[in-house]
């Protein structure tokens, strides 16, 4: 019998495939390409955990536990294949089921975000968004301001964050570092590498200082999982 990381790998190269490759399978589920490589490629170093299982479905449609199980049937030649949705002729896929509303805050209020915040803040007293299918009940939006995210990330760009998702290198993530003496967030790309402390990364090649340290007194508050730019 195979082992569930054994299934969630092969689900997932399915998913790979039918996205045609490891960048765009990165693209979908929101993770730099090396992160995939690691779970995907036939020397995988890593598997496919509870959290990370669960953000892949959300990022291709699938329920909740779809990747844990076979889907297999049999080919025209016999062969088994793994069952994908079919696509139309003209390759238009159909837009993502939007559920619940997330609210826009402020990026002190993400600074001050825990686990009981979600109570704490009224959403029906704030701004809020469709929330993106990849995202739990508990995502908020930010606005990102200034330039050190760029050219990913412009100014204006609302980010949707899912506090209850475990960062992996290569995410960009919220953090708020107590040591600099601001109860405001920020917002880097989270990087790991082997023996080095963790690492956060402004994206804006330009800026000062693109690299800094995730010091003891930095925690990570949430993962960014959907972005969107309002043109008006």
């Amino acid at each position: 019998m195979q082992r569930v990381s054994e299934i969630r790998r092969e689900n997932a190269r399915a998913l790979r495939d039918q996205a045609g490759s490891n960048k765009a399978f990165a693209e979908c589920v929101g993770v730099e390409p090396p992160a995939a490589s690691r779970v995907l490629s036939s020397k995988a170093t890593r598997n496919i955990g509870d959290d990370f299982a669960r953000r892949i479905e959300a990022a291709f449609g699938k329920e909740d536990g779809w990747l844990d199980s076979s889907h297999e049937q049999p080919s025209a030649h016999g062969d088994n294949v793994v069952a994908m949705p079919s696509r139309s002729d003209n390759s238009v896929e159909q837009a993502p089921i939007m559920s619940g509303m997330a609210p826009l805050l402020s990026w002190v209020q993400a600074g001050a975000w825990t686990d009981t915040s979600a109570s704490i803040i009224d959403a029906g007293d704030q701004e809020s968004f469709p929330r993106p299918p990849n995202c739990g009940p508990g995502c908020f939006v930010l606005r990102v301001r200034g330039e050190s995210m760029m050219e990913v990330y412009p100014p204006g760009t609302l980010i949707f964050v899912d506090p209850d998702v475990q960062a992996m290198s290569g995410d960009d993530v919220i953090v708020q570092c107590e040591e600099h003496g601001s109860a405001e967030a920020t917002f880097k790309r989270y990087i790991e590498e082997p023996g080095q402390p963790p690492m956060l990364k402004a994206l804006n090649r330009g800026w000062a200082q693109q690299y800094m340290t995730l010091g003891p007194h930095c925690r990570i508050i949430g993962v960014v999982m959907a972005q969107m730019m309002l043109r008006r």
